[in-house]
């Protein structure tokens, strides 16, 4: 299970991601420690996405981040075994932003199939005491 973001996205917050994530992206078993060019080498599905695909919003004391999901052709297929994530790309600058766990299925790559990504969401949390 991989769950991480990109330092720019720590230093610069989510307005970052939404600035200059463009491509929504179904991957199997990327790692933390991954570069950019071996992350998008395992990618089966992608979209593009805009700003617009990107909602901030006040959600309690948090900020709420939601990305919308899109139904897309896969370009290669997942075992059952195979770990998948949801990843929120900057292909100008190669940066992986986001990279949140999905739920591990089987994908196939027939004529007609499609993947349905789900929107991501994250939240930016209060501070609290340590």
């Amino acid at each position: 299970m991989a769950n991480f973001s990109s330092y720019n996205f720590k230093l610069n917050g989510a307005q970052h991601l939404k600035n200059n994530g463009n491509l929504l992206a179904l991957a199997k078993n990327v790692l933390k420690a991954d570069t950019y060019a071996v992350a998008s080498g395992k990618i089966i599905a992608s979209a593009v996405m805009t700003s617009a695909d990107v909602t901030l919003a006040a959600d309690v004391n948090d900020l709420k981040i939601t990305v919308n999901g899109k139904s897309i052709d896969p370009t290669s297929t997942a075992l059952i075994t195979d770990d998948l994530v949801l990843l929120i790309l900057d292909t100008i600058t190669s940066e992986v932003i986001i990279c949140q766990d999905a739920t591990d299925r089987i994908v196939t790559n027939e004529v007609g199939d499609t993947v349905t990504i789900p929107a991501l969401v994250a939240h930016v949390r209060e501070l609290s005491a340590v």
